[in-house]
């Protein structure tokens, strides 16, 4: 089997958090990279379900995105704003 060089553009804040998880399993970025485009070539399959999200998430993700966040205190605080006390 040949090997190929191959380089990707990638978040440096992303990749310094995902070098360390991979560091704490024992795996190196590259053995890493190679196990994902195994997956995906045997698989024809990404290792995981992408989804698209529905109506309320999108919603939810906008107001997000414009600072509507409900803030509480602490997690009773959370659960008296959810009816869940």
């Amino acid at each position: 089997m040949s090997k190929e060089q191959a380089n990707f553009r990638l978040d440096s804040d992303i990749k310094k958090q995902a070098y360390a998880v991979l560091q704490q399993i024992g795996i190196n970025p590259t053995d890493a990279v190679n196990m994902f485009m195994h997956h995906i070539a045997m698989f024809k399959e990404l290792p995981f379900k992408p989804r698209i999200p529905n109506a309320e998430t999108l919603e939810a993700m906008q107001e997000a995105k414009e600072g509507k966040l409900t803030k509480c205190d602490s997690v009773d605080d959370l659960f008296n704003q959810l009816d869940l006390s």
